[in-house]
């Protein structure tokens, strides 16, 4: 063994101790914020539509930056949970490819529970009905 083998040591130990507190430095640094905590409740949907769909969710006065969940295809259960903070939501239902027919885009107003809904139908003529949860 080359060199001082209690300075190696020393030296050992002074790296371990720097590696952890940057571990435990990067880990607070990541931690979830409490603003951000989720609500248990949920909007949630499942695609028995002929098309791939997105759904996005634009969350009003909250902590929790808005999301997607992208081209999600036919026998496809998906869900989100809503953010304790938030006030309100927009929810964006885009079927992709869709030429025609209408927005199936629900509009939640309340977000003291949970919200399900089933996609169904064609990519010309998507449709949206409300579902247990």
């Amino acid at each position: 063994m080359k060199g001082n083998p209690v300075r190696n040591y020393k030296k050992s130990m002074a790296y371990g101790a720097a590696a952890l507190g940057l571990a435990l430095a990067g880990g607070a640094m990541t931690a979830p914020s409490a603003a951000a905590a989720g609500s248990g409740k949920y909007i949630g949907f499942t695609n028995d539509g002929w098309y791939l769909v997105d759904t996005c969710y634009h969350w009003q006065s909250s902590a929790t930056p808005d999301s997607c969940d992208k081209g999600k295809p036919k026998g496809t259960d998906w869900r989100v949970e809503i953010p304790d903070d938030a006030q309100g939501v927009r929810v964006e239902v885009t079927v992709i490819a869709q030429v025609g027919g209408g927005n199936v885009s629900p509009q939640i107003t309340d977000l003291s529970r949970n919200h399900c809904y089933v996609l169904s139908g064609l990519t010309g003529s998507p449709a949206i009905t409300d579902k247990e949860c």
